[in-house]
């Protein structure tokens, strides 16, 4: 309610109306904390836990909606029959569903063609009196391997008393560590790549998805500083940077 009072000084002394309706996704659960914003005026609002908004427009206003994992979406007003004596200028605009979004990244393994390297190191060492996985583990686990595929020379280990098992959970805890690290950087990245990415800033700017590329080329944005920012902060800070980039 404090959005919508604060917004009303944005607008000028056409007739404004109050908005409401509701977000589910397309199996009918609430939409929560989607961005609903008036990009004509400095006006926008928040869905709350049940998906439900209020927000503030004129009849020729155009409402953008955006939401993490979804697609982005919107409606207007002007195909509406609004009569003069419209119940205290409220439209209920009813639900709308926003569609689950798909993005596609480009994925590169190199398990597999490494595991194959490893396995055939395995296969032709010469026995050596410090047990060969040893070696092999320190080289390994810092090299991209997935830990399961290191457990596979766990059964050698046993065999060796409790001193070098001691020394394989030690470094298969190191290696652990390593992977979950790196599944956490890639979760980030498709985060920040979710918010900011060639066909948001195409929609934004108006620019082909190949000019925005260069323009995000160009602003190179911190990924931390991606995520730190809500939808509508990066809208405004896209929309300023477009300016800049004209010039």
């Amino acid at each position: 309610m404090l959005l919508l009072m604060a917004s009303i000084n944005a607008f000028s002394q056409q007739k404004i109306y109050q908005v409401r309706g509701s977000l589910t996704d397309t199996e009918g659960k609430a939409v929560q904390f989607a961005h609903v914003v008036n990009i004509n005026k400095r006006a926008a609002c928040i869905s709350d836990t049940a998906g439900r908004f209020r927000v503030l427009m004129l009849k020729n206003d155009t409402i953008k909606i955006s939401c993490l994992g979804y697609d982005i979406s919107g409606f207007t007003i002007s195909g509406l029959n609004l009569d003069d004596d419209t119940s205290d200028n409220i439209i209920e605009i009813g639900n709308i569903v926003l569609k689950e979004k798909t993005y596609e990244l480009e994925m590169i393994s190199v398990y597999k063609e490494r595991w194959k390297s490893f396995v055939y190191d395995w296969q032709q060492e010469e026995p050596e009196e410090t047990p060969y996985y040893e070696k092999k583990i320190e080289h390994w686990k810092t090299n991209l391997v997935e830990i399961n595929e290191l457990k596979q020379l766990a059964t050698a280990s046993r065999g060796v008393g409790f001193g070098m098992g001691f020394l394989f959970d030690r470094k298969q805890r190191k290696a652990m560590e390593k992977v979950n690290e790196d599944k956490r950087q890639e979760t980030l990245n498709k985060e920040a790549e979710a918010k900011y990415n060639p066909e948001i800033v195409a929609e934004i700017t108006g620019m082909s998805i190949d000019e925005a590329r260069k323009f995000m080329d160009h602003f190179k944005l911190d990924r931390d500083f991606i995520l730190r920012r809500n939808d509508y902060d990066l809208y405004l800070i896209i929309k300023q940077l477009y300016k800049e980039y004209k010039k």
